[in-house]
């Protein structure tokens, strides 16, 4: 769970699009964003530890959507200050106040590129964004952001404090502009 909670922190950061600007300025500009994801996480050995796919929402400020198709069935919905979790295969929905420390690289990665730099160290040019935390007990102590605007296509890599690997490919629904009403959690009924 930790491990997914700082993932969603980071692609938190891809709530922004522009012509000839870094990684950061494009996620900037962009109010919403969703789309498909695949993700892998490496051992610091570079063994494959799990790897999931499925459909990601994201809106600014303060709304997230992950949802876990394969290879299980997961949900996760973060509103302002509450984080929502359904587990289909596990018949359980949980509700818990989303705290400064659960949202520590999300609040970052949700900020102006001052407020970035800031907490992080940046070198970008049109392609990527290599994010190394100043801070050296952070949780992640480093994002590579990588956008192939003409495939839609972005990739994170991050590194966690204990040198596993989260690598990410999100691939944007181009054009589709997202509410608040997106992030409702669904009916459920695990009878």
């Amino acid at each position: 769970m930790r491990r997914l909670r700082e993932f969603i922190v980071c692609v938190c950061l891809l709530a922004g699009s522009g012509a000839g600007a870094d990684p950061l300025d494009t996620l900037a500009e962009k109010t919403s964003l969703s789309g498909t994801f695949t993700q892998v996480i490496l051992s610091p050995e570079g063994a494959v530890l799990e790897q999931a796919e499925g459909r990601f929402q994201l809106l600014r400020p303060h709304y997230f959507w992950w949802q876990i198709e394969k290879p299980d069935q997961q949900l996760l919905i973060a509103v302002d200050d509450e984080l929502t979790q359904i587990d289909w295969d596990l018949e359980v929905m949980t509700r818990r106040a989303f705290t400064p420390q659960d949202r520590t690289v999300l609040q970052w990665l949700l900020s102006s590129r001052e407020d970035i730099e800031s907490a992080f160290s940046v070198e970008a040019d049109q392609q990527a964004a290599v994010l190394i935390a100043r801070d050296g007990n952070a949780p992640v102590t480093q994002l590579k952001i990588e956008h192939l605007p003409d495939e839609a296509l972005w990739r994170l890599t991050m590194t966690d404090r204990g040198e596993q690997v989260i690598a990410v490919t999100l691939v944007e629904d181009a054009g589709r502009e997202l509410r608040p009403t997106d992030f409702t959690p669904p009916a459920i009924d695990f009878e």
